[in-house]
């Protein structure tokens, strides 16, 4: 039994197609929690390989940013460390790449706010995204922006997690 040339190609494509998928970057937010029950501090977000670490000042349970550097990135096999040291982190938005290999916040400085993209292995920056005067949204690898009176932006994540405008 022979396949047809027509459904061979159909499936080679097909299967490109999900491999492709499957290598772009995704994003899952993760939560930013106190560090020590009781204690406002230092606060953090764990993840499988990963410990990210947030200081603040305002011993305040509620607290939604953290201007206070460093942003310290803990790697729990190899107990190394490393450390960002700019802007306000949005403790809302706060999100790993599913192999932990790349970081991104939400950081603002006055009036610009930035989808700022690390590496999370030595916290060096790869990519930022400028979302001011903008509502956004992650969802996987699409990230949607939509500013004020103008028509939406969407960008997909390529495999390294970059912004590229997507293709209308």
């Amino acid at each position: 039994m022979s396949l047809k040339p027509a459904i061979l190609l159909a499936t080679l494509l097909c299967m490109l197609a999900t491999q492709a998928q499957a290598a772009a970057c995704k994003l899952e937010h993760i939560p930013v929690t106190p560090l020590k029950p009781g204690s406002y501090d230092t606060f953090h977000a764990l993840a499988k390989s990963v410990e990210l670490r947030f200081h603040s000042d305002t011993n305040d349970p509620e607290v939604d940013a953290f201007p206070e550097p460093p942003l310290q990135v803990l790697h729990n096999a190899t107990h190394q460390q490393c450390e960002i040291n700019s802007g306000i982190w949005v403790r809302k938005d706060v999100y790993l790449s599913q192999d932990e290999q790349v970081l991104v916040t939400h950081e603002y400085s006055g009036s610009n706010d930035f989808l700022m993209f690390y590496k999370t292995a030595d916290c060096s920056k790869l990519h930022e995204l400028d979302v001011s005067i903008s509502k956004w949204q992650i969802t996987g690898n699409i990230i949607h922006v939509k500013e004020n009176g103008k028509k939406s932006r969407k960008y997909e994540l390529d495999v390294s997690c970059k912004p590229l405008a997507a293709k209308k």
